[in-house]
């Protein structure tokens, strides 16, 4: 009786063994190649026991952006828990054929969400079968017989050990319009000593967390109805920054602001991220390489506490002008910690390319606004701005998209589930910036934010791919617009022409519009060269009323020499202009 029940459950072993092997139906291709597997459809609902739950791992175990400190929901009985896998309508899932190797520990979520039930792991290097995007950047894979999903920040296309490979990997992405195949071959090196590869990406930044834990600050912000502000551009700061000790520093930047007090201005817009780098003390971001040379090298005194200081001592508001895209070069990057996230993104070949994305034109790496992990880490270095310091605004220009080249987000955009590229990018530039918007009231009310852009309406709209109009016109984007109309009154884009027209944009009573003048065009054509330009375009401004006032670029514009008789003439004539705004 024992030797028939063996023999039974032999042979039921063999036949379940055989029809999971049949279930797969593998493509072998050249060696060096990855295997493309294409698995029959699996069902939406998979009862698991409990006993299969895989047990709980730590941050540095496991990443996805977040891990799960309870071991099921409530809903989960002794012995049977049914896993949903729809996807929230919020999310386009597009099929997507590959073989991709997790690139540290993470961790398997049931939803393209790190909120979402962890249903297991996968260990560094482990192979999966992925077989769809999302539209948030997580992939969908297959799991434990069912189909689940990752943070596609965890995963690449390439398995990488000691030494160098060469791969060609082919994928066929499915949209509802085409099937594109593409074929890529990539080589990536490995150093024998320790690389960035080898670093744990840090779990996934959730802003709602980061707020909870910085807390709301409640200092009551400083600004004016009437707007008479001036750029410091990091081209003004980093002369005063340079190798300065906090004495000299501190010197610097309080002559620079009691002069522009004293020509009547009350708002200074000062940067203090130009290229993925702070002129404070950041968890996020690394200290700016102005002071020193080196990018991560910082001071014993931190810049922005003592700028903000300087500039609340005079009545001046002051807002903290931040890049939101634009990093740094490829130098800095090999040169930054990896502690940093913007480096880990540089160091995987799953984000490079994607998250973070160089352009030759500008000779930068910008981070792509369509991933949910990077609009989360551009608003997590707002939050600690607003929350540690008592900054009155926080301040973006002009710099969003640097190119229309489709190769810029190609990947993002092929599984949106969109067919309008450029309407596309609008979309994730004004979910960009509300997210910006709605971080700063989180952390203060009373703290205002605002956008920089071009003067040119077009430019705006079709090739930085900023929706002007609509954050202009619906409440919940920002608080104020200072356009930059850097123009004379020749040409295409005469000042005052453009001037109304922004006017006539700006339709929301909580917007408030201030003009952007261009004080660094004084005497370099024969137009800026009157010696009354500033104070002409000013005296305008104060005719027109949608207007709540001006700002210039930039403060090393405005500082004449002793030989200067143009720009001393100009200074004059707008001291006088500004005490009429």
């Amino acid at each position: 009786m024992k030797k028939s029940v063996l023999l039974l459950a032999i042979i039921f072993t063999i036949l379940t063994l055989t029809s999971c092997t049949q279930r797969a139906t593998n493509e072998t291709v050249a060696q060096g190649s990855i295997t493309i597997e294409t698995y029959a459809s699996v069902s939406t609902q998979t009862a698991t026991s409990e006993s299969e739950t895989a047990p709980v791992y730590s941050a540095i175990e496991a990443s996805d952006s977040s891990v799960s400190t309870t071991t099921a929901p409530e809903s989960v009985n002794e012995t049977t828990a049914v896993v949903e896998t729809e996807v929230s309508s919020d999310y386009v899932v597009t099929d997507y054929e590959a073989t991709m190797y997790a690139v540290a520990s993470v961790n398997v979520r049931q939803l393209p969400d790190p909120d979402s039930y962890r249903i297991g792991h996968l260990d560094k290097g482990e192979s999966v079968h992925v077989t769809g995007i999302v539209s948030n950047g997580w992939y969908r894979i297959e799991f434990k017989n069912g189909e689940y999903f990752v943070n596609g920040r965890y995963l690449s296309d390439i398995y990488e050990d000691d030494e160098e490979t060469t791969t060609a990997v082919t994928t066929t992405v499915t949209t509802a319009a085409t099937t594109i195949t593409t074929t890529v071959s990539t080589i990536t090196s490995v150093t024998t000593t320790t690389s960035d590869e080898d670093v744990q990406i840090d779990d996934e930044i959730d802003i709602d967390e980061i707020i909870d834990e910085l807390g709301s600050n409640s200092y009551t912000a400083l600004n004016y109805s009437t707007v008479k502000a001036v750029w410091f551009a990091y081209l003004d700061i980093d002369t005063m920054l340079a190798e300065a000790t906090e004495k000299e520093f501190t010197e610097s930047i309080s002559e620079a602001f009691e002069y522009v007090s004293s020509m009547g201005f009350n708002t200074v817009y000062v940067h203090v991220r130009a290229f993925g780098d702070a002129y404070y003390y950041s968890d996020y971001y690394p200290f700016t390489s102005a002071y020193s040379g080196t990018v991560g090298d910082k001071p014993s005194y931190d810049p922005l506490e003592i700028m903000i200081s300087e500039a609340h001592k005079l009545g001046l508001s002051f807002h903290a002008w931040v890049n939101p895209m634009r990093t740094t070069t490829k130098k800095n990057l090999e040169a930054m910690s990896s502690s940093y996230t913007l480096k880990q993104w540089y160091s995987s070949s799953s984000t490079n390319g994607t998250y973070l994305v160089y352009d030759s034109d500008t000779g930068y790496y910008w981070l792509s606004p369509a991933y949910s992990a990077v609009r989360e880490l551009i608003c997590a270095g707002i939050a600690e701005i607003v929350s540690n310091y008592d900054v009155d605004g926080i301040h973006i220009d002009d710099y969003f998209y640097p190119t229309t080249d489709e190769s810029f987000d190609k990947l993002a955009f092929s599984v949106s589930g969109s067919s309008n590229l450029v309407q596309w990018r609008r979309d994730t530039v004004s979910q960009l910036v509300k997210e910006i918007y709605s971080t700063v009231k989180s952390c203060n009310q009373s703290v205002l934010f605002g956008v920089s852009p071009q003067g040119n309406l077009d430019n705006n709209l079709n090739k930085l791919y900023a929706d002007v109009e609509l954050w202009c016109s619906t409440s919940g984007y920002l608080d104020y617009i200072v356009p930059q109309i850097y123009y004379g009154y020749t040409g295409s884009l005469p000042f005052d022409t453009t001037a109304v027209q922004w006017e006539n944009i700006v339709t929301s009573s909580s917007v408030q519009l201030i003009c952007g003048i261009a004080a660094y065009k004084v005497g370099t054509t024969t137009e800026w060269s009157s010696g009354s330009m500033l104070s002409k375009q000013t005296d305008y401004i104060s005719t027109l009323s949608g207007y709540s006032g001006c700002a210039y670029y930039r403060y090393s514009s405005l500082v004449a020499s002793s030989s200067d008789t143009l720009l001393k003439g100009e200074i004059a004539s707008l001291i006088k202009s500004l005490a009429g705004l």
